[in-house]
Formats: C-alpha cells, sequence, structure tokens
C-alpha cells in the first residue's frame, strides 16, 4: 500500500515509523519525506494501516495498492472464484496500472469516507470505499467525471 502522508520534517517521519512499529502485521518499506509517501506491506486492510498513520497526527490518503508476487494484482474483491461477487470484474489481474483515484471524504460532524477508483479494464472501473458518521436511512453518492461542479447533479 502507498499513502501521501503530510510530513514536513524530520520529527514527522520519525512519529511515523514509531507509530507502523505499533502493528506486526505492517512492515515499512520506504518512506520519502520530500515526496512525503510512505509505502508499507501489510495484510492488514488499507483503513487499519491509515488510522496507525494518522495516530502520529499526521494525515494520510491511500495512493494505491500494490500486486502479489506472482506478477498478478489482486484486487481483494472477494477473495474467492474468479470475479467480484458475479459482477464479470476479476479478482485477479495482470499487473497492468490502467489509473487509480482515492477520494478522502468529510463532511458535516462525525461524516467522513475513502472511496477508491480502480480502472480494471478500459471499460470498468472498480469502485470501493467505506463513509462513516451517517445517519440511518437512504443516501447517495455523485461522481463528476472531471471534477466540474458548475452544473451540479445535472
Amino acid at each position: 500500500l502507498e499513502f501521501a502522508v503530510q510530513m514536513r520534517c524530520q520529527r514527522c517521519a520519525d512519529a511515523v515509523r514509531s507509530a507502523l512499529r505499533e502493528a506486526p502485521d505492517v512492515r515499512l518499506l520506504e518512506l520519502q519525506l520530500e515526496a512525503q509517501t510512505v509505502l508499507v506491506e501489510t495484510t492488514a486492510a488499507a483503513e487499519r494501516v491509515r488510522e496507525l498513520l494518522e495516530k502520529s497526527g499526521r494525515r494520510a490518503v491511500l495512493k494505491g495498492m500494490g500486486g502479489s508476487d506472482d506478477g498478478k494484482q489482486d484486487l481483494g474483491v472477494s477473495g474467492r472464484g474468479d470475479t467480484c461477487a458475479g459482477f464479470g470484474v476479476p479478482t485477479c489481474l495482470p499487473a497492468v496500472n490502467l489509473g487509480a483515484a482515492v477520494a478522502a471524504l468529510s463532511g458535516p460532524g462525525t461524516v467522513r469516507g475513502l472511496v477508491r477508483f480502480l480502472q480494471v479494464s478500459p471499460t470498468r472501473c472498480l469502485v470501493d470505499g467505506a463513509i462513516d458518521g451517517l445517519p440511518p436511512g437512504p443516501h447517495g453518492i455523485h461522481v463528476h467525471e472531471f471534477g466540474d461542479l458548475s452544473r451540479p447533479c445535472d
């Protein structure tokens, strides 16, 4: 997993290293202070690693997910079978980067979340995420292809 982490000085980097040492299932591979990136190898969920990073007092956002040692990228979407919950999206793809994005969300009160977009083929995008702090009831999400909000939800 690769994270963008707000680090401004060596003390910030040391705090991030210390926070990651708390988890035996997270191994720090690379920390680049100037680029403000942290690369880890783990079996833990991305959200758990983000929480560990933020325990250091720095904001963190997932930038990307790497692949397994066999040259394939494990999407981790179903864990069984060849496709994701019958949607025809392969759970294991050749390690070709077609593009990915992460959106960190925050709203009023305690509403916050993380949504990941992974282009799995030229015509399919896998969207995965979680939003916490919403009151019970129906909710919706809107994706704007180019971030143009001049005509919201039209």
